[in-house]
């Protein structure tokens, strides 16, 4: 069950900091202003966007610490850490004195901007805070390793309320300064280096006394990292073209009616993130002699992630015409409520494609995925361009649907292909799971419900089991 509940943890770290930004975002959007509130998320992209100068080091150095550690080959555990850490430094050294350099020059980008110097300013505070935020993704990455999972979310839960909360707190106390609030941002990453350091200093105590540059890392860090960077830059790349490609087919005001359920069903994706954030680790100690256990692991993830989305998606799916008319109003539900419904389903494929992936580049098999998603690249923009010019908003999430499917599929395939075998039951269950969705276009709301609280019923019977016999079989 530990694996059961280092998932919960997860759960709480990631997920809590969202509900507390659906209560501060609004207060944020009115005391700050449109134009300083658009640049402060352009801070929080522009820093996600740069914490990609790890190069893929972080994920890479918790699968290689992690089989280390599970071969008790206890003298490596220095060279490697320190190894992998100095090369973060470096990479994140580099992106900082590029936000530095780039800083005054971004500015003449943005259209109507009426405060350069502020947003010049919050630049520069996130391009010399950079380094130690890379750094702090590798020190996240030995925690992972180490299965120290509380102390984990013991550090990301107050980092990630003071994302919002700290702009919240200094925007009330100081007013609608940019500076000041990209300054509390920083002062937070800062505070969490210094806690994940610590951290990691206490729960690795081969790490001490052995500190050393090691030439012998350096070769397969980058290549894993280097296979990482290229799935984690082309991969979010097709999650975002066919809003460009909607702003360019048919208007820009028809983005907003496509993104806003997006973003809201993409939400969910925190729930197989938290997972298979305690999977990695695990998959990658039982590469080698256990993966019997490994395989174990896997398919009662898949159900176990199966039966917790089943429900959400359903449910959204079945009622997503009533929920955003009653969130935001009639005639934008009936214009997303159609593409909710089908992102709904795009959804639970691509969240059940998370484990086979998490099985991949745990067992060090890193080329595969990033090579499947650069396939997948020029074959979307063709599909997307052609359905979006025909039809539109249907169109591309059609073609996103199409994606999600092809995608799944092959990162199943790829799994089988390392190892193991894939019941036909299995795929026969996924497919008939998705007939009650068929509901959303027929049934009246009283039989919608009711279809709803026997899915739900069922699920929770599953899961209930899935958990029993994941006890049984990794406890």
């Amino acid at each position: 069950m530990k694996l059961a509940r280092d998932t919960l943890l997860n759960l709480v770290g990631l997920g809590t900091p969202l509900l507390l930004a659906l209560v501060l975002m609004p207060q944020l959007v009115l005391g700050l202003g449109a134009e300083r509130f658009g640049l402060l998320t352009l801070v929080w992209a522009v820093t996600s966007y740069f914490g990609l100068f790890d190069l893929g080091l972080s994920r890479a150095l918790t699968q290689r610490l992690a089989q280390v550690l599970a071969l008790k080959q206890q003298e490596d555990v220095g060279p490697l850490v320190s190894t992998a850490l100095a090369m973060m430094g470096l990479m994140g050294l580099l992106g900082g004195l590029l936000m530095l350099v780039m800083a005054p020059f971004a500015t003449h980008w943005i259209r109507q901007l009426t405060l350069p110097d502020e947003a010049v300013s919050a630049t520069v505070v996130m391009g010399l805070t950079l380094p130690f935020i890379v750094v702090t993704a590798g020190l996240r990455g030995m925690l992972e390793a180490c299965h120290a999972f509380r102390a984990l979310n013991a550090i990301r839960l107050p980092m990630g309320l003071w994302t919002f909360a700290g702009p919240w707190l200094l925007m009330r106390l100081n007013g609608p300064d940019l500076l000041g609030l990209t300054l509390a941002l920083a002062a937070g990453r800062l505070v969490g280096f210094v806690a994940h350091l610590v951290c990691a200093w206490h729960l690795l105590p081969d790490w001490r006394g052995r500190l050393r540059w090691q030439w012998r890392w350096v070769r397969p860090m980058l290549v894993s990292g280097g296979w990482l960077t290229l799935s984690n830059v082309v991969s979010p790349f097709m999650g975002y073209v066919d809003r460009f490609v909607i702003g360019a087919t048919v208007s820009a005001a028809a983005v907003a009616a496509y993104a806003t359920p997006q973003e809201l069903i993409t939400k969910l994706w925190i729930i197989p993130g938290a997972l298979t954030a305690v999977l990695f680790p695990a998959f990658a100690a039982r590469a080698h002699g256990r993966a019997a256990d490994a395989w174990r692991m896997f398919h009662e993830a898949v159900g176990l992630l199966f039966w917790v989305l089943w429900p959400i998606t359903l449910g959204l799916a079945l009622f997503a015409h009533e929920l955003l008319a009653r969130w935001i109003d009639a005639d934008f539900a009936a214009r997303s409520g159609p593409v909710l419904q089908v992102f709904c389903i795009g959804i639970l494929v691509n969240c059940l494609a998370h484990v086979p992936l998490t099985w991949l580049q745990g067992r060090g098999a890193f080329r595969a995925p990033a090579l499947l998603h650069l396939a997948e690249l020029p074959l979307f923009l063709v599909l997307l361009w052609g359905l979006c010019s025909r039809w539109g908003l249907m169109g591309a999430a059609l073609a996103w649907l199409l994606r999600m499917v092809v995608d799944a599929a092959g990162m199943f395939w790829l799994a089988c292909r390392d190892g193991g075998t894939l019941p036909v039951r299995r795929v026969g269950g996924l497919a008939l799971s998705l007939l009650p969705f068929a509901a959303c276009l027929v049934a009246s709301l009283p039989a919608r419900g009711a279809l709803w609280v026997l899915v739900a019923a069922v699920s929770a019977w599953a899961a209930r089991r899935s958990l029993q016999r994941w006890r049984q079989d990794v406890a």
